[in-house]
């Protein structure tokens, strides 16, 4: 699916039909900032462009609930803009 963020740019990008196993995988890698893993993961796992893996984990969120950019923490749903700052958020809920 395309997606696109308001906050940080226009163009649209590429996101992956993750499966919840990648998901829980790719989410612990952002939490424990192994953004370098993380990017060369989401390289590995999906042919996409490098940029695209770049501006899917930036907005894999570090909390579930919770906006990347500006903490409101009441997201619901999985790929959602903050309701207050229109940042897109991947809020993932996985199982740790």
């Amino acid at each position: 699916m395309k997606l696109s963020c308001k906050k940080c740019s226009k163009r649209e990008f590429e996101v992956p039909n993750f499966t919840s196993e990648e998901k829980k995988n790719l989410s612990e890698l952002k939490a424990n900032n192994k953004l370098g893993e993380l990017i060369q993961k989401i390289e590995s796992l999906y042919d996409i462009e490098s940029i695209d893996a770049k501006f899917s984990f930036m907005h894999i969120n570090k909390k579930y609930g919770k906006c990347n950019r500006c903490n409101v923490d009441y997201l619901e749903g999985e790929y959602v803009e903050c309701p207050k700052c229109k940042a897109l958020n991947f809020n993932w809920k996985t199982e740790k």
